[in-house]
């Protein structure tokens, strides 16, 4: 009987150890928990990769710039009168003589050529800015400048012992040409051409998600090195690429 109840004590015995030493280990992992859990948020903070700012390259936005290609950003629209004389027309009243007016029509187109930039001309200061040197505004003398469907002959006075001149007409509209260039120039259709393509560009460089251009008469200076800022509580695991 005393062997009984000493088994019987012994089994109670160990059961209410384990149950102690149980409620003792989840008490310590709950405080450990409880301690633990705080610093390892606060190294996830502290360690917290910031994501680098990669500037575009200069070399991408030229070539993107070339594919505009030659851009008309001005024209301008004249009436020229032009006279021509061929022998004296105060000798023998002319008879001699040839003379012709001619009504000159005629649109001339200016712009910028964007094949002509080089990686050189653009220089990526900060994800927001960036530095532009456009090639200079010029008169497109491949395209006509005369509109021979417009232009016309006024008058055309041959005297009685001269023939017609066949290659006078043919004068006349080239020197034509050239004085309606000139003219569109002293109008300032080249200032206009310039103005236009940098506001061109403006929206252009804008939609790649600059802010602010800066334009420069020449190649601009190559600006210094980005450095990225930081936030507080974040590293920069990745270096900002260099473009």
């Amino acid at each position: 009987m005393l062997r009984k109840l000493m088994y019987l004590f012994f089994v109670v015995f160990f059961l209410m150890a384990s149950l102690a030493a149980y409620m003792v280990i989840a008490t310590m992992n709950k405080v450990d928990n409880a301690v633990t859990q705080p610093l390892e948020n606060l190294v996830k903070q502290l360690i917290i990769p910031a994501t680098p700012v990669i500037l575009p390259s200069s070399t991408t936005i030229v070539h993107q710039i070339n594919d505009l290609a030659r851009l008309e950003t001005a024209s301008v629209e004249l009436e020229k009168l032009i006279t021509a004389e061929r022998g004296n027309t105060n000798v023998l009243w002319g008879i001699m003589s040839e003379s012709m007016i001619f009504v000159a029509h005629g649109k001339v187109v200016a712009g910028v050529d964007f094949a002509e930039m080089t990686p050189a001309d653009v220089q990526v200061v900060d994800p927001d800015t960036v530095m532009v040197h456009l090639p200079p505004a010029k008169i497109f003398d491949d395209l006509p400048a005369l509109d021979n469907e417009k232009s016309y002959v006024a008058d055309r006075d041959t005297g009685l012992l001269a023939g017609a001149d066949a290659q006078m007409e043919t004068e006349v509209r080239r020197v034509a040409e050239q004085r309606l260039r000139e003219e569109a120039i002293a109008s300032g259709v080249i200032e206009t051409a310039n103005y236009n393509a940098q506001q061109y560009m403006i929206n252009f460089l804008q939609g790649l998600g600059f802010e602010t251009i800066e334009f420069t008469t020449d190649t601009p200076p190559t600006p210094m090195p980005y450095v990225q800022e930081i936030p507080k509580g974040y590293v920069l695991v990745t270096p900002t690429p260099v473009p």
